[in-house]
């Protein structure tokens, strides 16, 4: 049995998650692992932190959000990434044993395409913009963001499928 402390922002409630071989539990109410029709890892990335990671967990009953960062307070969050990391495998190495075998990680096809080619677009006129006006310095600052910040961002948010035996080693800290 293995639990879990999650707390996802300032409007949640602080819960305790247990996985035991059948349920998931968080003190309130229980969900059979058979029962869950889909999980989704994801990349959350905030301005300030880009070490953030989610996991959906669907039922018929309703959702849970698990994340690595656990609120504390005002400005303040205590990143449990090992745990977190410990708890989601065990997760998903039980729902192996029950037959849902093809995990979801990343953003969906739409979003995610959206999103780069939005940045594409977007990046691509700013840069011909700056040129043109002859900001270097600054175009080879975008330029850095890009290649630093948002190809990571992309490469983490692929969306794609997995199993339990095989979990890509960017979607979990």
């Amino acid at each position: 049995m293995e639990t879990y402390l999650n707390r996802i922002g300032a409007f949640d409630k602080e819960q305790v998650y247990t996985l035991d071989d059948r349920s998931i539990s968080n003190g309130q109410s229980q969900w059979d692992l058979q029962d869950i029709r889909d999980v989704h890892l994801s990349f959350k990335p905030t301005k300030y932190y880009g070490n953030i990671y989610q996991c959906t967990i669907e039922s018929r009953f309703g959702k849970i959000t698990l994340s690595n960062r656990r609120y504390l307070g005002p400005a303040s969050f205590d990143y449990q990434s090992a745990k977190y990391s410990q708890f989601v495998r065990s997760l998903l190495l039980n729902l192996d044993a029950y037959g849902l075998t093809n995990f979801k990680s990343g953003k969906s096809q739409s979003s995610y395409w959206l999103e780069v080619i939005a940045s594409v677009v977007f990046f691509g006129l700013m840069l011909i913009i700056l040129v043109m006006f002859g900001a270097w310095i600054v175009a080879l600052s975008f330029l850095a963001l890009l290649i630093f910040r948002l190809i990571p961002y992309y490469k983490k948010n692929r969306p794609m499928t997995f199993s339990a035996n095989h979990i890509p080693h960017h979607i979990l800290p």
